[in-house]
């Protein structure tokens, strides 16, 4: 069977219940796209190709899909090692598009409902058995350990060895990457839409990145977040030089597209300096913030410079650190 998606504009017509024009129907479908932010649609576009190449591997139909395939699907990613968190994320990209081109979403039947809630189940028993709730905090010492092997030559799974000139560059981008999540308290999505225009850099050394949207900041007001001198430093080394810098301000920081694509490159260094631990996208932010509450910081403070509706997350990421300076600990430090 044939995975080719069906033309948006056959496929909206399809399921109008008046004799549209073509162009009317290609309006109705761009608004839809529209309905989400660009980030979003990204994420959507990664998920409907992933589950696209892998219904032409199997032989099933993409578009428009049935239910079934998308158990199937769902069930195969969830073995393979991908989050519960990542499914939606799948399931919604199918969904997506399927319904701006008019055609009922396959997502939304009561046994896909029910497979993801199994698969949910699944996940978190097994998170339970092995320990594997929260992700490790990437502290300052982790950073100190991924910077002194960045930029070793690695070894590829065919055998080959990676060249020196592709290691010094790869070490470069996981240090500044790292370095920046860190100190701006950067979540994945917010990671990969920085570019060059959203920094400023200071004649102290140290810099200003201006983050355009959030997930808690779906308007779009921005927030600016403060960056040091190391992590300053880190961007200087990446920054692209000889260029025009219109073009250079457009372009993507890290040039990462995924938040997928950012653990991996964490998840990367970290093995690579030989650390312990569930190492993921979010490890920078929750290790900046145990390592601030080490500091002094109250949760207030982590919820401003982390922008954080609710105290539940910083509070939760942090308790280990808490407790360390809570009222028994000080007791005994007094005595």
């Amino acid at each position: 069977m044939s995975s080719k998606p069906t033309s948006p504009v056959r496929a909206a017509t399809r399921s109008q219940p008046t004799d549209l024009k073509a162009s009317h129907v290609e309006s109705v479908v761009a608004a839809a796209v529209e309905s989400h932010s660009a980030a979003t649609r990204r994420a959507y576009d990664v998920a409907w190709r992933q589950f696209a190449d892998w219904c032409r591997a199997e032989g099933y139909d993409a578009f428009p899909a049935d239910s079934h395939t998308v158990a199937a699907y769902l069930t195969q990613r969830a073995d393979s090692g991908v989050t519960p968190s990542t499914l939606k994320v799948d399931r919604a990209g199918i969904r997506y598009y399927h319904e701006t081109r008019g055609v009922d979403s396959p997502t939304q039947s009561a046994g896909v409902s029910r497979v993801l809630r199994g698969l949910r189940r699944r996940a978190a028993a097994s998170e339970t058995i092995q320990g594997r709730g929260q992700v490790t905090g990437l502290l300052r010492t982790h950073l100190a350990a991924i910077r002194a092997t960045a930029h070793r030559r690695r070894t590829y799974r065919n055998g080959a060895r990676e060249s020196e000139a592709r290691a010094q560059q790869r070490g470069d981008v996981d240090i500044a990457l790292i370095s920046v999540m860190r100190d701006a308290l950067l979540r994945r999505s917010e990671a990969i839409r920085l570019t060059w225009n959203d920094v400023e850099f200071s004649d102290d050394g140290t810099a200003l990145v201006t983050i355009r949207r959030s997930k808690t900041d779906q308007e779009g007001s921005g927030a600016i977040q403060f960056i040091g001198r190391d992590a300053t430093d880190a961007l200087t080394a990446i920054r692209p030089d000889g260029e025009d810098e219109a073009l250079i301000a457009s372009r993507l920081v890290f040039g990462l597209k995924t938040g997928e694509a950012v653990s991996k490159r964490i998840r990367a260094a970290a093995s690579a300096a030989g650390l312990k631990g569930r190492f993921r996208g979010h490890s920078p932010r929750v290790g900046m913030s145990q390592d601030l509450v080490e500091a002094g910081a109250s949760t207030t403070d982590l919820m401003v410079v982390g922008r954080w509706s609710a105290h539940r997350m910083p509070a939760s990421y942090t308790r280990g650190q808490a407790a360390r300076k809570g009222a028994v600990a000080r007791y005994y430090r007094a005595r």
